[in-house]
């Protein structure tokens, strides 16, 4: 079966997965985190139409606040 990753952590890929779908899946509010597909940055507004393909990295960024 075809994979991509999460943070370096393998995941089932499947046909028509998006950016958007990924998150969803590995339930996170889409408000709080930041992606980047292959090292490159997907706004939010691009993540329901960016797909993912298999052997892709997908890099989810929790902003830290505080000082």
């Amino acid at each position: 079966m075809p994979e991509f990753t999460v943070n370096h952590t393998p995941r089932p890929w499947r046909e028509g997965l998006t950016v958007a779908a990924a998150l969803a899946d590995e339930g996170r509010v889409p408000e709080s985190v930041a992606t980047a597909l292959n090292g490159a940055f997907v706004p939010r507004a691009r993540r329901a139409d960016t797909p993912v393909q298999p052997g892709d990295e997908l890099t989810l960024i929790q902003p830290i606040t505080g000082g």
